[in-house]
């Protein structure tokens, strides 16, 4: 037990252990506002969270790398000096480093002198400890250096003992060519280059490892240990545990994990290397203090989620503490909700910029009110049908979306084919990130739905929840969250034993011992995925736009992944689902030779998880340049009991006459829902847009899997609504009522032909053989259709692959040349035209014909 006057945090923060963060991201000296730096340093200020070390090493700033004989600008001097004054106020020891290595002539001194010149303007900006880095440059030395010096090495040591020398800094860090045992030749205890730079340079001299790897899983006291044997002295870790900056289409948002505590007396610090968006690294950098603040690692017969047993880390407390990752992930999560409750002290009306799928999404315009809960039904499918809607025409906002960002022609070591492993320099400026739509004060406020109750602890409990599934969807490199490494677990076993759903039931205790197991494993997996959709409405809805700019675009992405995968879970639960054997999602990916960076990641997994399509990573990665917006949207499969529910989606258009509107409502489920539902079409989705107000159809595809007996089949429902709609056909008449020329006009123009024969295509045979799946779509190609309709028709495609479906098609009229236009930007192929001449067919394969030879696709 400390003594009663012990203070932890005084402890910490006058320890000579080195402990802080690598601002190795893509920031330039640049302000976020007239009086507000944008650094990782806000983080270690405003948390007060005990780090002492900020290394200052971003790779945008060129005058740090590749033009590091240039002085800094006035206005640059200024904006440092800023940055170092900060951190002095905030006891932070800023750590100025400067890489020459790529093109420096060690023996010149002349470049000796440009070298004292650059950091001595440094240092009289107020800064007193210095870095020198000569990681990921060419390990050949200019002519003249091999006339000078013995090796490589002795060129190094001589460059940083004399700079050492000369500044007399407080911290003097110095990162060498070799910087982890993967790239020590030939081996670390051997490495000729080690052994130089351990013995000749100044003992007080830290020297930077980032261990095993260039992104170590592990790092562990014993080889560490062994490091300092060879480099004479306790190395400072450089970790890249979090870093992105080789894939930045990822980030980490795990706990500092796999790091003993005890690695705290075989090193002379650590600084961690976080993701290159600034808000993302809120729990790695929390994480990373309460590791710096404990006293020791959780004991093997200890129980470290147990509040009983007076262990739980509490960095203030006087008594020993002990680090717990997946405990310091929840207090740093739980901290975190506060952030993105406090409204942003910026406000600006740009979009983010966001990657890959979402590239260019922008936020709904709509007023937003921070939830204390989620509406009721939020993620939850309603048993009973919902009466449709008659509301008139929404005024959708439309936003032109910019081509994504290229990507960095030079990559990384962390990347198998690398160029410059730490640093990728871009070509002219970067695009600076900021902050989303604004957000009025008043509407900032917290607001709680009418007639919901709930305590402050169940409000407390449903925002850790949420916000703990989207980070577990973005843990670490080598690991998914364990929830969500059990979500893919029991998906897969979903898919291999979904047949045994067929099997019909009445009652619980009729269920077999598999189906049982079977509804258990459904439970968690739609618990999971319901918390990871409510997690990106909780997101999107923050009014601290700050932090919602720097996660949406991940959240986002995992959002679209969700609602595919809660859907097919919910399909397969129906019933009609084969078996699905295949499993081919890894859950270990640890190796060696580092290739393990493409093979990670919550997306890529969903891909993996629906492999038995072909071309799956192609539609999960398509990109559609169309007008988007960002809402949470959901997908479940739909019945005859929500025909009126869907077809209330077209009493939005063309007109406010209400008697027009429900006959429209009517023919359009007689002509695009019903015929499908009673013909057999057992791959039926609707996506439904969900907010505080509830839910809401946005599009909806129905898929047949035998096109061609579907086909036989609407010749005898035609004659049926020929019979039905006979008084119309032939007089012009609804019931007893006259049709105006007006009514009638509306009718032409809506799409829905007067005569019934023309309401249907006609398919050639020959489409059947490779495209055997009729899919009916139905979306107003708008910025809240085109996004969600693209995911539900990869669910409906997934769903048809799932059983053995080898392709599909869709009908578009031949005069909707938009419509046709969206279904090639997303991967569909130009089939033809159907024999009646009014529709094109466009259609794509899921799964080569061999492989689905042995399901049969017919149903």
């Amino acid at each position: 037990m400390k003594p009663e006057s012990f203070n932890r945090r005084e402890s910490i923060q006058n320890s000579s252990y080195i402990c802080g963060v690598v601002e190795g991201t893509t920031r330039k000296i640049k302000k976020k506002s007239k009086n507000n730096l944008y650094s990782l340093q806000d983080f270690m200020r405003q948390n007060h969270l005990g780090l002492t070390t900020y290394l200052y090493a971003p790779k945008d700033d060129i005058k740090h790398r590749s033009l590091w004989r240039q002085l800094y600008s006035t206005e640059e001097m200024t904006l440092l000096r800023s940055l170092i004054d900060s951190a002095k106020d905030n006891r932070i020891n800023f750590v100025y480093a400067i890489s020459p290595g790529l093109d420096i002539e060690y023996g010149s001194e002349k470049e000796m002198a440009t070298l004292k010149e650059k950091l001595s303007q440094v240092k009289g900006a107020g800064c007193d400890s210095f870095a020198i880095l000569f990681d990921d440059i060419e390990v050949q030395m200019q002519k003249n250096d091999k006339e000078h010096f013995e090796s490589f090495a002795h060129a190094q040591v001589h460059v940083a003992n004399t700079i050492y020398e000369y500044l007399e800094p407080k911290t003097f860090i110095f990162c060498p060519t070799e910087y982890c045992q993967s790239r020590a030749f030939p081996t670390l205890e051997t490495s000729q280059y080690l052994n130089t730079i351990g013995e000749l340079l100044e003992k007080e001299i830290h020297i930077m490892w980032t261990g095993p790897q260039v992104i170590s899983r592990y790092i562990t006291p014993e080889h560490l240990t062994r490091v300092g044997s060879v480099i004479r002295r306790k190395p400072l870790i450089w970790d890249n545990l979090h870093a992105n900056d080789y894939d930045l289409k990822k980030i980490f948002m795990g706990p500092l994990t796999h790091r003993s505590v005890k690695i705290k007396d075989v090193t002379s610090g650590l600084l961690s290397n976080p993701n290159g968006r600034y808000e993302a690294n809120f729990i790695p950098i929390h994480t990373l203090s309460d590791w710096n603040a404990a006293d020791r690692d959780l004991l093997a017969h200890e129980s470290g989620l147990s509040e009983d047993n007076g262990i739980l880390f509490n960095i203030e407390c006087n008594s020993e503490t002990v680090y717990i990752p997946e405990v310091s992930m929840v207090n740093a999560v739980t901290t975190w909700i506060d952030e993105f409750i406090t409204p942003s002290v910026i406000q600006t009306t740009q979009s983010p910029i966001l990657s890959a799928d979402v590239a260019g999404c922008v936020p709904d315009r709509r007023d937003t009110v921070w939830l204390l809960d989620l509406p009721q039904s939020h993620g939850v499918i309603v048993p009973e049908p919902v009466a449709p809607i008659e509301v008139a025409a929404e005024n959708i906002v439309q936003e032109a979306v910019p081509l994504e960002e290229p990507v960095p022609s030079e990559l990384n070591s962390m990347a198998p084919d690398y160029s410059q492993p730490m640093e990728t320099e871009e070509n002219g400026e970067t695009q600076e990130d900021e902050a989303m739509a604004s957000v009025d004060d008043n509407v900032a406020t917290l607001q709680a739905f009418s007639g919901l109750v709930v305590t402050e602890e169940d409000v407390k409990n449903q925002r850790l929840a949420l916000l703990s599934s989207m980070c577990e969807m973005f843990y670490l490199p080598f690991e998914n969250g364990p929830r969500t490494t059990t979500l893919f677990k029991d998906f897969t076993w979903l898919m291999q034993n979904a047949s045994v759903m067929k099997k019909s039931f009445t009652e619980i205790e009729t269920l077999d011992p598999l189906q049982s197991e079977w509804l258990v494993r459904y439970d968690g997996v739609t618990e999971f995925l319901t918390n990871a959709i409510d997690a990106f409405f909780f997101i999107t809805q923050a009014p601290n736009k700050t932090v919602v700019t720097e996660i949406v675009p991940y959240a986002f992405d995992a959002h679209g992944c969700c609602v595919v995968m809660i859907a097919i879970a919910r399909w397969m639960m129906q019933g009609f689902s084969l078996d699905n054997s295949d499993n081919n999602i890894p859950y270990d990916y640890g190796s060696p030779d580092e290739n393990w960076i493409t093979q990670t990641g919550f997306k890529i997994n969903t891909m993996r998880l629906f492999s038995i399509l072909d071309d799956a990573e192609k539609m999960f990665t398509t990109k559609i340049f169309l007008p988007l917006t960002i809402f949470c949207f959901d997908i479940r499969p739909f019945t005859m009991a929500d025909k009126d529910y869907i077809s209330g989606m077209v009493t939005v258009m063309l007109t406010t006459n209400q008697e027009f509107l429900r006959q429209r409502s009517k023919n359009f489920a007689d002509r695009n829902i019903i015929p499908f539902l009673t013909g057999g079409a057992h791959h039926n989705f609707v996506c439904e847009k969900v907010d505080e107000t509830g839910h809401k159809p946005v599009c909806y595809a129905a898929g047949h899997a035998d096109g061609s007996a579907f086909s036989h089949f609407l010749i005898g429902y035609k004659e049926e609504l020929k019979e039905k709609y006979k008084s119309l056909v032939e007089d012009f008449k609804v019931g007893s009522a006259k049709l105006s020329p007006e009514h009638i006009e509306f009718i032409q123009k809506s799409q829905t032909p007067i005569e019934i024969e023309d309401w249907f295509p006609k398919v050639p045979n020959h489409i059947f053989e490779r495209y055997p799946a009729w899919v009916e779509t139905y979306f107003g190609l708008d910025s809240s259709d085109a996004y969600p309709m693209m995911k539900v028709l990869h669910v409906t495609v997934i769903s048809l692959a799932m059983n053995g479906c080898p392709g599909y098609f869709v009908t578009i009229a031949e005069d909707d040349v938009m419509r046709q236009k969206y279904f090639f930007a997303i991967g569909l192929n130009d089939l033809g035209i159907t024999d009646c001449r009014r529709f094109r067919i466009m259609g794509q394969t899921l799964c080569n014909l061999s492989s689905s030879s042995s399901s049969s696709y017919s149903e």
